[in-house]
């Protein structure tokens, strides 16, 4: 295969906001409230570099295996990063609301099933069985981070929940690019990879580095004083305190009657 200039200069655009991102994250130091998604970026790093030495050796097959089988770690990064996310978001007092954490594993649940439906409609146009389920398992993968990313935005506005200033801006950015990796990923399911594949990719590769240069000024600046919580979440609050209290009183007065 032959590499245009173009696209060695996204491949190394990608490459060069990813260290910047990283040394952010690291520098400001909010790897310790975005652990999993500094992780995730200091993975794509790390991968970056293995495959460029790989490249230069011209050892295609340990190129495409090395490639494929990271692509399984970087599916539980993704997912591990949306619940880091859920976890801020839907936590607002330190601790899961139970309203909130329901919401979201349900809609968690029910996005994975859409996603893998569709998976499984979709009958991509490639040239071996390996690639069809290698461009199925693309799919899902998009599909299913975009889905879980959106159970968990739907439960923290259906529930008014505030979001922070630095959460906003790293979800905002991971909906656009995942956003966007779907559409590729459905054109490639469509198309097969004899036609436009990689200009999509140098698509999806130019979103990244949009999104990550938003994150580079976002993760920057101070993070402002979060919003109070909605009337309506503060009410059902003092609520679930009443209903703990309660409980709890019952059940010490239960054990009280025991002993005696």
């Amino acid at each position: 295969m032959t590499v245009t200039a173009f696209e060695n200069l996204v491949w190394a655009g990608s490459f060069l906001v990813n260290v910047c991102l990283l040394l952010i994250l690291v520098v400001r130091q909010r790897w310790r409230k975005f652990c999993f998604f500094t992780a995730w970026i200091a993975f794509q790093v790390s991968l970056t570099i293995a495959l460029f030495a790989i490249y230069r050796e011209g050892s295609a097959r340990l190129y495409s295996e090395v490639y494929w089988l990271t692509g399984i770690l970087d599916f539980l990064l993704q997912i591990c990063v949306v619940v880091e996310m859920a976890r801020i978001v839907l936590r607002p007092t330190g601790a899961w609301i139970p309203e909130a954490r329901k919401r979201f594993i349900l809609a968690a649940i029910l996005g994975t099933a859409v996603a893998v439906g569709s998976t499984f409609l979709v009958h991509p146009s490639a040239r071996s069985t390996l690639e069809v389920w290698e461009m199925r398992a693309d799919l899902f993968t998009s599909m299913m981070f975009v889905e879980v990313f959106l159970a968990m935005m739907g439960s923290a506005n259906k529930l008014g929940l505030q979001w922070g200033t630095h959460v906003m801006g790293l979800g905002q950015g991971l909906l656009a690019w995942a956003a966007v990796a779907v559409l590729v990923d459905v054109s490639h399911n469509l198309l097969g990879r004899f036609r436009w594949y990689y200009g999509l990719e140098d698509l999806r590769s130019l979103i990244w580095i949009a999104a990550a240069v938003y994150w580079i000024v976002i993760f920057w600046r101070p993070e402002k004083e979060r919003l109070p919580l909605s009337p309506e979440m503060q009410k059902y609050l003092v609520e679930l305190h009443a209903d703990v209290q309660y409980d709890l009183s019952r059940t010490e007065d239960s054990l009280s009657r025991l002993k005696r």
